[in-house]
C-alpha cells in the first residue's frame, strides 16, 4: 500500500512538473457552465498543475472567441447553420458533442402546481407578447379540465441566453421567423415583452415574487430547486416534461451520428423525447499547434478532452445532462485524435 502511494505521489509530481504554469480558458453557453464547474473541479483532482477555467459568454460570443482565438475552447448550445458551417470548416474547427443538455419552461401559476402542457407555437406567441393571459383559449385547448387563472402572463428572459446560438432563443427563432426577420446584424435576439435578468437565480425570485409568471431555466438549475415544469409537445405529438430519461430518449432515434456531428435533438421523432433538448458542443481548432504554438497546453488541452469524454461522461446524469451513448463516443474520441498539437 505505501508503495501504490508513492508511485501515485511520485505521478502526481511528474505531471505537476510537466504541466507548470499551464492554464486553458473556455468560453460560452451558461446552460452548460454548472456542467463545465463539476468538469473543472474534478479535473484538478487528477491533473491539478494544469489551471482551467470557464467564462459564461453567450453562444454566439463563444463562436466568435474561437474563430478569433479568443479562448483555447468554446461551448455552443446548436449545430451551425450553413454559412458558419462553411466558415469554420475553413478554419478547421471541430465541433464535438460532449453532452445533451435542456431548457426547462418553469411557472408560477396558482392552482397549476404541475402538469402544465405548452406546443411550441404557443410557447413562441408567449414569450412574443402575442398570447397575454393564462386563460388564453390557445392554453385552454392543450389542458382540458385545468382551471386556468384569468392572470396576466408575466415573461421573465435571461439576458445570457440572447443569441441565435443559445438553446432557447434558436428553438423560439424555428417556430416563428418574426423572432429573426427584423435583427439584421445585430446578433442579439430582441424580446418583445418581459424583464431581463441575470441567471437563474433571478428568474427564481422572480417567480417566487410574481404569480403568472414564466421563464426558461437551465433543467440542471430547474431539478434541484423542484421547479415546476411544463411539458412540451414533440415532433411524434407526445407531452414530455424534462428528465434525464427524456433527454436520453432525444437520442434513441439516432443510429449514429453524421461525419461533422451536427444534429438537431428538437427533431428527434422518439416518442418519450424532450424537444427543448441539444447536444452541447466544445469548440476547438483541429490543428491547435498553429494558434498557440505551444505543445503544453495542446497536451493539457486534449487530455482534459479525453478526459470529458471518459472519467467526465459519469458526472453528467447526477446534473440533470445526459451522457453520450458509447458508440457516439467512440466517434467523438476519433474526432479528438485529429487534434494537432
Amino acid at each position: 500500500m505505501k508503495t501504490l502511494k508513492l508511485l501515485a505521489a511520485i505521478a502526481v509530481l511528474s505531471s505537476s512538473q510537466a504541466f507548470a504554469d499551464t492554464s486553458l480558458k473556455g468560453v460560452g453557453s451558461a446552460l452548460v457552465a454548472s456542467l463545465y464547474g463539476k468538469w473543472i473541479k474534478e479535473r484538478r483532482q487528477v491533473e491539478p498543475a494544469v489551471k482551467v477555467q470557464y467564462e459564461v459568454k453567450d453562444s454566439s460570443e463563444g463562436v466568435q472567441k474561437a474563430l478569433n482565438h479568443g479562448s483555447d475552447f468554446a461551448a455552443v448550445d446548436t449545430p451551425f447553420t450553413l454559412e458558419e458551417g462553411q466558415l469554420v470548416q475553413s478554419r478547421a474547427i471541430l465541433h464535438l458533442p460532449v453532452a445533451v443538455e435542456a431548457v426547462a419552461i418553469t411557472y408560477n401559476l396558482p392552482g397549476v402546481e404541475t402538469g402544465l402542457k405548452l406546443t411550441p407555437a404557443v410557447l413562441s406567441d408567449i414569450f412574443q407578447g402575442v398570447t397575454k393571459k393564462w386563460n388564453n383559449p390557445a392554453i385552454k385547448e392543450l389542458n382540458p379540465g385545468v382551471d386556468l387563472p384569468d392572470l396576466e402572463i408575466r415573461v421573465v428572459h435571461r439576458e445570457e441566453e440572447s443569441s441565435p446560438h443559445d438553446l432557447f432563443p434558436s428553438y423560439l427563432a424555428k417556430q416563428d421567423p418574426q423572432w429573426t426577420l427584423k435583427r439584421g446584424k445585430d446578433k442579439k435576439l430582441h424580446w418583445p415583452v418581459g424583464q431581463n435578468v441575470k441567471g437563474d437565480d433571478k428568474v427564481l425570485e422572480k417567480l417566487r415574487l410574481w404569480p403568472g409568471t414564466v421563464g426558461a431555466v437551465d433543467l440542471a438549475f430547474a431539478a434541484p430547486n423542484h421547479l415546476p415544469t411544463a411539458a412540451l409537445r414533440n415532433q411524434a405529438g407526445r407531452f414530455v416534461e424534462p428528465s434525464a430519461d427524456s433527454l436520453a430518449a432525444a437520442l434513441s432515434d439516432l443510429e449514429g451520428l453524421p461525419e461533422d456531428f451536427q444534429v438537431n435533438l428538437d427533431q428527434s421523432r422518439a416518442k418519450e423525447a424532450y424537444p427543448l433538448c441539444s447536444f452541447s458542443y466544445l469548440l476547438v481548432h483541429q490543428n491547435y499547434f498553429n494558434v498557440t504554438h505551444n505543445h503544453k497546453r495542446g497536451q493539457a488541452l486534449v487530455d482534459f478532452l479525453n478526459w470529458i469524454l471518459a472519467d467526465g461522461q459519469k458526472l453528467e446524469a447526477d446534473l440533470s445532462y445526459a451522457p453520450l451513448p458509447d458508440s457516439f463516443l467512440s466517434q467523438v474520441k476519433e474526432k479528438v485524435t485529429e487534434i494537432k498539437y
